[in-house]
């Protein structure tokens, strides 16, 4: 059975994504952290596994990148999914006796219009959705909900107060797969992460951009961020697709030379959003 790191709890949108992508029986190695996620993968209490990387809401996890970067471990896959964020409380609870909601600050920001509506309801920044759920049951909380799924609903006996107090149902997250590096190469790959920094000239990003497109592949995300220690030098984290080997070869033969620094974060399959 492989074992899946994950941010979270059982029931998080963590869990239900792994879920989703290995289609298969999995241990959870729970942690507090994204960072204990990648620490996980590298001292190898887990196989596997499974960090957000960005959500069509709150945007991207900027730390989560630098974690691609600052541990041995590489992209393997990827699974999206539908968010569908649910106020949790125990049974019998009614929205206007809510005094408080728990969860995770990305759940959080995705539900700005609820919290507009509800200004009695007092934000509670907490390390998990799930966990969220989880406190409020063990502790038999009145009055307290939680920012939760509906398998965590289901998981921690929670009945759901409110449903879809998401701000957009087109409300999704992305999730990358990590493993150790030095992994069996992933078969036909079609997507490809990298991480690059340009030279602070003008004209620099524009020029790499365009010979990337002029190799045949696509853009698909760019995200700077500024170089620690470097004044007015970005680097940037890149998705790109692909049709064939080739063009990653191409591709590592052109970044080295119209970059100062060029790395390869992984490469794999397309993945499927669910939900």
């Amino acid at each position: 059975m492989k074992k899946v790191a994950i941010q979270g709890l059982k029931g998080s949108f963590h869990h239900e994504a792994s879920l989703h992508f290995f289609n298969e029986e999995i241990e959870l190695f729970e942690c507090e952290t994204f960072s204990d996620v990648a620490d996980a993968v590298v001292s190898k209490r887990a196989d596997v596994a499974l960090m957000a990387i960005e959500n069509s809401l709150a945007g991207c996890i900027i730390p989560n990148y630098a974690l691609l970067r600052s541990n041995p471990v590489e992209v393997c896959g990827e699974v999206g999914l539908r968010v569908k964020m649910n106020l949790l409380a125990l049974s019998g609870t009614d929205v206007a006796d809510i005094e408080e909601a728990h969860s995770h600050q990305m759940a959080i920001r995705q539900c700005g219009g609820f919290f507009q509506n509800h200004p009695h309801v007092k934000i509670v920044e907490a390390f998990d959705t799930a966990g969220s759920a989880k406190y409020i049951q063990d502790n038999q909380l009145q009055n307290i909900g939680a920012i939760a799924s509906q398998q965590a609903a289901k998981e921690y006996g929670l009945e759901i107060v409110e449903s879809g107090i998401e701000d957009n149902l087109l409300n999704y997250t992305r999730f990358l797969v990590l493993r150790n590096k030095g992994g069996e190469q992933i078969k036909d790959p079609n997507k490809v992460s990298v991480y690059f920094q340009t030279k602070n000239d003008p004209g620099s990003l524009a020029n790499t951009l365009t010979i990337i497109s002029g190799l045949g592949i696509n853009l698909g995300k760019l995200q700077s961020h500024p170089v620690p220690s470097k004044n007015s030098l970005y680097g940037f984290y890149a998705t790109l697709e692909i049709e064939e080997a080739s063009q990653l070869a191409d591709l590592q033969q052109v970044m080295k030379r119209m970059t100062i620094q060029f790395e390869i974060l992984g490469t794999y399959k397309k993945g499927e959003t669910h939900g």
